[in-house]
C-alpha cells in the first residue's frame, strides 16, 4: 500500500510533527510511505519532497491578501506536486493542513476527484469547512455560508476583500465530489464539529495526536535539567511556548501576565520568543524568554524539569505541546477551549474558562504549592504513552487506510 501525505510543512509545527511522526513509524514498520510538502527547510530524509520555492509563496501570500482568495495561486508548485503523484500513483493521499498558501487546491482536487484517490483527511484544524477561518471562535456563519467575516484579519488573511461566502461554496463542491474519504479529527470536539459541516456526508472519526514517547518525550531527571540549564532544584518554574506569540489566539500575552501575577514566586519560561521578528526586548523580571528551538530534546528537557506547563490557547484542537509536556511528567493549565478539555481529562492538568487571566493565574499557582492533586512525573507519563504513543495513533491510522481500500475494491477502482 503506498501512502503519500500532504501538509504545508514538514515536522515544523503541530500539523507538521504529525505528519512526519506518521510517515516515519509507517515505514518503520515497512510501509511504503511518502511527504510532499510546500513550505520550510528542505528535509534531506526518506521519500520526503517539498515542492514549494520561496518565491511561489511570497506571490501567493501577497495575492491572497490582496484579492481575498486563499488556495486559488501556485499553479506551477501544485503542478510539481502532480507530477509526484504520477510517479508514485498512491493508493491512498493522507491529507493535513491544506491552507498556507502552498496549493492550488482546485488543481489538486481536480486530481484527485478524477483519479477516483482514496483520501484519509486529518483536521488540525476548521479551515476545511469554513470560508478561510482557521478556527471560527463563536462566529456561527460557516453553518450559513460564510460572508460578513468579523475576522477577514486573521490568517490567513485578507487585507481588504471577503469572498469567504464564494470560497466556502467553492470548497464544498471541490471537496465533497468524491466518495471515497474518511474525515480524521484528534479531538472528538472537532469530531462533532465536522459532522455539523458538509462533510457531515462522510465517516468522521476520532484519532488522538500521537509523540514519540520511546525516544524524545519522556521524562528526564528533573534537578540534572535544571542543573544543565541554569536553575536552581527548588525553584518553581511554568514554562510556556511563544511560537506564533504574535496570534492572539495562541494567547503568550497570558503567560506573560502570569508571569507578573506571580512575580517573586516562581519564574516563567517561555521557548520561541524571536526578538528578531520584532517581539518585545524583555518581559517582567521573572519571566525567562528563550529562541525558537528545532531540538526536541532541549523541549523534553525544559518539559521535564518545569513544575507546571501553560496553554493558554483562545482556540485549540488537541495541541501536541500539551501531550509532549504530560510525556515528560509535568501537569498542564489551559484554557477550556476546543479539544484542550478532553486533553486535560483525569487529572492530568486543569482546564479553566477561557479568556480568564484571574482563573489561569490561580490554577497555575495551585499546581505550584502542589494543592491540586494532579497527576505528574511517570504516573503521568504512562497515561500519555498509553493513549498517545505514536505507535498507537499509526495504528488507527492503518485501520482507516484498509477501511478505504476494502471499500475501493467493492466499487471496483
Amino acid at each position: 500500500m503506498r501512502i503519500v501525505h500532504i501538509n504545508s510543512h514538514y515536522d515544523q509545527g503541530g500539523a507538521a510533527r504529525i505528519a512526519a511522526c506518521i510517515h516515519r513509524e509507517l515505514l518503520r514498520e515497512g510501509q511504503e510511505s511518502y511527504a510532499a510538502y510546500g513550505r520550510g527547510g528542505d528535509r534531506q530524509e526518506k521519500n520526503v519532497f517539498r515542492f514549494d520555492g520561496r518565491a511561489d509563496i511570497y506571490v501567493s501570500a501577497l495575492l491572497s491578501r490582496v484579492t481575498g482568495l486563499n488556495g486559488y495561486w501556485n499553479r506551477a508548485a501544485t503542478r510539481r506536486l502532480l507530477h509526484i503523484l504520477d510517479r508514485v500513483r498512491p493508493d491512498i493521499l493522507h491529507l493535513h493542513a491544506l491552507h498556507g498558501y502552498y496549493l492550488n487546491l482546485e488543481m489538486l482536487f481536480g486530481y484527485i476527484n478524477a483519479h477516483e484517490i482514496p483520501c484519509v483527511w486529518t483536521f488540525h484544524d476548521c479551515h476545511a469547512f469554513t470560508g478561510n477561518c482557521g478556527y471560527f471562535f463563536d462566529c456561527g456563519r460557516w453553518r450559513e455560508g460564510c460572508g460578513g467575516c468579523p475576522r477577514l484579519g486573521g490568517y490567513p488573511a485578507s487585507l481588504f476583500l471577503d469572498f469567504t461566502a464564494q470560497m466556502l461554496r467553492h470548497k464544498r463542491e471541490l471537496f465533497t465530489a468524491g466518495s471515497k474519504k474518511i474525515i480524521a479529527c484528534p479531538s472528538e470536539w472537532l469530531t462533532e464539529t465536522a459532522k455539523q459541516s458538509f462533510f457531515g456526508k462522510y465517516p468522521c472519526r476520532t484519532v488522538r495526536n500521537g509523540i514519540d514517547v520511546r525516544n524524545v518525550f519522556y521524562p528526564r531527571d528533573r534537578d540534572a535539567c535544571r542543573a544543565k540549564y541554569g536553575f536552581s532544584p527548588g525553584e518553581k518554574l511554568a514554562l510556556g511556548i511563544a511560537a506564533g506569540y504574535k496570534d492572539p489566539r495562541k494567547g503568550a500575552e497570558y503567560i506573560l501576565q502570569t508571569a507578573r501575577d506571580l512575580r517573586g514566586k516562581a519564574k516563567v519560561i517561555l521557548i520561541g520568543w524571536d526578538r528578531k521578528k520584532g517581539a518585545m526586548a524583555s518581559g517582567p523580571d521573572n519571566a525567562v524568554l528563550l529562541p525558537p528551538t528545532e531540538s526536541a530534546d532541549m523541549l523534553a528537557e525544559y518539559y521535564s524539569m518545569a513544575d507546571v506547563f501553560l496553554l493558554p490557547s483562545l482556540a485549540e484542537n488537541y495541541a501536541t505541546s500539551t501531550l509532549e509536556a504530560m510525556a515528560c511528567g509535568t501537569p498542564v493549565v489551559g484554557f477550556a477551549a476546543g479539544g484542550t478539555p478532553e486533553q486535560l481529562r483525569g487529572k492530568r492538568g486543569i482546564a479553566v474558562k477561557a479568556g480568564s487571566q484571574e482563573e489561569l493565574t490561580a490554577a497555575v499557582d495551585s499546581v505550584l504549592e502542589g494543592d491540586c492533586g494532579l497527576l505528574q512525573g511517570e504516573e503521568l507519563a504512562r497515561s500519555i504513552r498509553e493513549e498517545n504513543a505514536a505507535e498507537v495513533m499509526v495504528r488507527q491510522y492503518r485501520e482507516l487506510y484498509r477501511e478505504l481500500c476494502c471499500v475501493t475494491v467493492q466499487t471496483g477502482r
